[in-house]
């Protein structure tokens, strides 16, 4: 017959049981982490500035020029013309919409004359950044001139005097 085996021969050391219940911790702390968290690397977006703020003076175009801009050819028909661009001016913070909208219509209609006919009944609109485009460093106004009469096909472009 074998003799009973002493109790005290199968208790763990009191570190051990310490560093176990630690290691068994870490690994729940790392797998709830892994589950919720995804140990994902983080993803960076680029703003990306709307196509209406590359358009210069005497490009024509199609669309709304504060959605999207479809880029024509003045001899072909288009929706409008941008008669003028400049840099707003203002903080490093957003101005708000109210200070760049008069900023916007001012400098447009100032550079209005000197591009086209004034005997042309066309309106004129203008795009601005917005709180967004502000902060990615955007600071063009575009200035436009579109026909309520349907499309206009050449350019509203006065020759120049001599």
């Amino acid at each position: 017959m074998t003799a009973p085996a002493d109790p005290a021969e199968h208790r763990m050391h009191p570190v051990a049981v310490v560093v176990m219940t630690i290691a068994v911790l870490a690994a729940a702390v790392a797998a709830a982490a892994y589950v919720t968290h995804g140990f994902k690397l983080r993803t960076k977006v680029a703003y990306q500035v709307p196509p209406v703020f590359e358009l210069r003076p005497g490009d024509c175009f199609n669309g709304q020029n504060d959605i999207g801009v479809t880029p024509r050819s003045c001899s072909s028909p288009h929706q409008a013309e941008v008669f003028a661009t400049f840099r707003a001016i203002g903080p490093s913070i957003w101005p708000g919409d109210m200070a760049l909208q008069a900023q916007a219509e001012s400098g447009c209609s100032s550079r209005l004359a000197g591009y086209m006919s004034p005997d042309l009944a066309l309106d004129q609109e203008f795009v601005y950044p917005d709180a967004v485009a502000w902060r990615a460093g955007v600071r063009t106004v575009v200035c436009d001139v579109r026909s309520q009469d349907g499309p206009i096909t050449g350019s509203v472009r006065q020759a120049a005097s001599s």
